[in-house]
């Protein structure tokens, strides 16, 4: 019953959800590799929020929820008190992405290893 209540839930929760938006969260979802090593892997959690975890040599570095607002990532890390917007671009065929780091100049660049 009670998983039954979650689908139902889950169901008119994407009914709300504009299709520009749906897919623009579908986008992140994967595992993604830095040029430094870092993984990044994005999934759904058990909340239907988009988790993310960032390791380097099997060692979690970050880890948070986040959103999309417009042209904004933005960031709710659980691993430290620190939320932040940071503005990204995909790849015309959503295999590269580049994410600007918080509160500085550069960026991550970042290819889709797998879904």
């Amino acid at each position: 019953m009670k998983k039954a209540i979650i689908l139902f839930i889950s169901f008119l929760t994407l009914g709300f959800t504009t299709v520009e938006d749906t897919s623009t969260i579908y986008s992140f979802l994967g595992k993604w590799k830095s040029f430094e090593g870092e993984i990044i892997n994005v999934k759904f959690n058990e909340n239907n929020e988009v988790y993310f975890n960032r390791s380097y040599d099997g060692d979690i570095i970050s880890e948070g929820i986040i959103a999309v607002e417009n042209e904004y990532l933005v960031v709710s890390r659980i691993d430290s008190v620190l939320d932040y917007k940071l503005k990204y671009a995909f790849s015309k065929d959503a295999q590269t992405l580049v994410v600007m780091k918080p509160n500085s100049n550069q960026a991550w660049l970042l290819n889709r290893i797998s879904w």
